[in-house]
């Protein structure tokens, strides 16, 4: 009875562990890697949450390779990528280089967005002070009209091989 009970034990770890392989594979594989563009086009949707970009490098800092840009199908269409402490830096070497970067999808804050005037004059009415009422009305209003930039907090990068000609 123990031999049979020490054989099923061994197959349901033997087993256990592809299927832990499969799984990891298999998510691997589903993660969804998406271009410039495409990641602009869902990008209100994605803000926050961890997305895989694949672009081409057209700038990296030259100080301290803290950040790069990644360019979509013109130079027009890119995203700053922050290397953090999870990727370290970037090197000028990676310019031109095709790049896939895994990372959180960040909204840059404006001065309009943080902006709270019922709090920072005391309560909503109570200022006393016209000129700064009319101001929060302007800024208010502002707040609709100002362009959202986008930037990835990166957390792991990996370096594209260029496609080979087939001769």
């Amino acid at each position: 009875m123990k031999n049979v009970l020490f054989f099923f034990m061994i197959v349901f770890f033997i087993t256990s562990c592809g299927n832990a392989s499969k799984k990891q594979q298999d998510a691997e594989q589903a993660k969804v890697v998406l271009t410039i563009d495409q990641m602009y086009e869902q990008a209100a949707e994605l803000a926050d949450k961890e997305v895989v970009v694949k672009g081409t490098v057209y700038h990296v800092c030259k100080e301290s390779g803290a950040r790069c840009f990644l360019m979509g199908s013109n130079e027009n269409i890119n995203i700053r990528v922050e290397a953090g402490e999870k990727i370290g830096a970037f090197t000028q070497e990676q310019l031109g280089s095709e790049l896939e970067i895994t990372g959180i999808l960040k909204v840059v804050k404006t001065e309009a967005d943080a902006h709270n005037p019922a709090k920072e004059h005391g309560k909503e009415g109570e200022s006393g002070d016209s000129l700064a009422d009319v101001t929060h009305e302007v800024i208010a209003a502002a707040i609709d009209s100002v362009e959202v930039v986008y930037f990835i907090e990166g957390l792991a990068v990996k370096e594209i091989p260029a496609a080979t000609e087939k001769q």
